[in-house]
């Protein structure tokens, strides 16, 4: 059966205390070849970016999804503060 995804946009912003690497971390967000964003509009402070994720757990909400994608940056030393939205 295949596997259904959901699209999303995903708006980024700066953290505090991670403005030099802001940038960089949108960089490596959008070259990463796993997990493909397009890139809507950036500015110095705020990336608008847009995917596609497969349904799971994570997707049933746009918070779970932006905690568990927060979470899993945060991991690879990306710290962006998310808000996600969910397409239908």
């Amino acid at each position: 059966m295949p596997t259904a995804f959901i699209p999303f946009t995903l708006r980024a912003t700066v953290r505090e205390g991670h403005q030099r690497a802001f940038r960089t971390d949108i960089e490596r967000l959008t070259s990463d070849h796993r997990a493909p964003l397009s890139t809507v509009k950036t500015t110095e402070s705020m990336a608008c970016l847009r995917g596609a994720i497969a349904k799971s757990e994570h997707t049933a909400s746009e918070a779970s999804l932006a905690s568990f994608l927060t979470d899993r940056l945060a991991t690879n030393g990306i710290h962006l503060d998310l808000t996600v939205h969910l397409e239908d």
